[in-house]
């Protein structure tokens, strides 16, 4: 176990929550409040409003979008980058106000320290000192929420098989703790489900995909074997995602559309009625504000089908749909790959409750969008471990 995870783990509450309340105001006082916002876009325009909230004016916005360069945003005037470095670099603080898949926070540090920005921080501080604003959002949340899960979050640290899982890991926690974008991984070589270093596939194959959206992972999996498995189930709630799903199925040869069945509905612990937020996007997910579906077990939907293979991105639904798969998931021992950055405990409490279940399956963790995003978790049969993942 990291002795670096370990120490900074022991850091009392008090401190922690000091940290929650004052880091904005720290670091604003070394520039005498003077803040450039970078990223005009609902962040940025939702710090905007926090900051003048308790008095303070910031300078501009600035933006990498060029479209948006001599508009107006918020009554501020959004800036090109080295426009507003060479007025406020050396004497306000940058403030990133970019958080999505997209987008890498130690990126736009460097390049605006590149143009001669010597105070470039990110967004977590705003977080914490506005909470209700903010928070909870996927993987943000208090830090003081996850200290008081230590004690979980220091057994999850001995279960990963190979080092860049336990690396990924502790970057993850010192982000939600302190803020820390420093080894948080950059873009990778290629973003999928199906890693081509973790495991094997075979023509047996039995796929279950949780949140199919569009039907991504079934067309990357057709682009690398062709008809090489045996099934492929896609279950996507959203409707008007699963159109496309459906007209995905139809563009395909008539055997590959005899693998690829569909369900639309949502998976959960138990059966029900849960209400579901309709975007057409990977954020559709359930929601107080969204319409009535008909959600299903695991456990119910696959008592009579075999799978070998099941992959989970339903926006923090993930641990309740793995309760209900448990029978499923210890009848078949599948590989699993579940995403664990919807919430802030994800990426401890998930991993905890698959090694349960599957103890002696092989644990990795692997991240593929920006600083945070796409943080999925791989438990593997160890015959289906790839020569060599548990020492990269």
């Amino acid at each position: 176990m990291s002795e670096s995870l370990v120490a900074l783990l022991r850091e009392p509450l008090e401190s922690v929550m000091h940290r929650e309340r004052y880091t904005l105001e720290d670091l604003l006082r070394t520039r005498n409040n003077r803040v450039v916002l970078f990223g005009s876009g609902n962040l940025g325009r939702r710090a905007a409003g926090a900051l003048r909230g308790i008095g303070i004016e910031p300078l501009a916005f600035s933006d990498n979008n060029e479209k948006r360069w001599r508009t107006h945003v918020d009554e501020l005037t959004v800036l090109p980058p080295r426009d507003a470095a060479s007025q406020f670099g050396k004497d306000a603080v940058f403030l990133v106000t970019i958080w999505n898949e997209f987008h890498w926070f130690c990126e736009t540090q460097q390049q605006l320290k590149n143009y001669g920005c010597d105070r470039v921080v990110p967004y977590p501080a705003l977080h914490w000192r506005f909470p209700e604003t903010f928070l909870p959002c996927l993987l943000n949340d208090l830090p003081s929420k996850l200290y008081l899960e230590s004690d979980l979050i220091l057994n999850v640290a001995g279960i990963w098989a190979d080092l860049r899982s336990r690396e990924i890991l502790e970057a993850n926690i010192r982000l939600r703790a302190l803020g820390e974008f420093d080894g948080i991984p950059g873009s990778p070589v290629e973003n999928t489900y199906l890693p081509h270093d973790l495991f094997r596939l075979t023509d047996s194959d039995r796929f279950l995909d949780c949140g199919a959206t569009a039907g991504e992972m079934v067309q990357d999996l057709i682009r690398k074997r062709g008809a090489g498995f045996e099934l492929f189930c896609a279950l996507e709630a959203d409707n008007i995602s699963f159109p496309k799903l459906e007209a995905y199925r139809e563009s395909l040869t008539e055997p590959l559309q005899a693998k690829l069945k569909l369900y639309n509905c949502a998976v959960g612990a138990t059966r029900g009625v849960v209400r579901f937020a309709h975007t057409g996007q990977t954020g559709s997910r359930i929601s107080e504000e969204g319409v009535p579906v008909e959600c299903f077990s695991i456990d119910e939907l696959f008592a009579d089908t075999s799978l070998t293979f099941i992959k989970m991105d339903i926006e923090g639904a993930e641990y309740d749909a793995l309760l209900g798969a448990r029978k499923v998931i210890q009848r078949d021992q599948p590989i699993l790959a579940i995403c664990v950055y919807h919430t802030q405990s994800d990426i401890w409490r998930i991993p905890l409750l698959v090694r349960e279940m599957l103890p002696e399956h092989k644990v990795f963790l692997r991240s593929y969008e920006g600083d945070g995003f796409q943080t999925v978790m791989y438990a593997i049969p160890p015959k289906r471990v790839r020569a060599n993942s548990e020492h990269s």
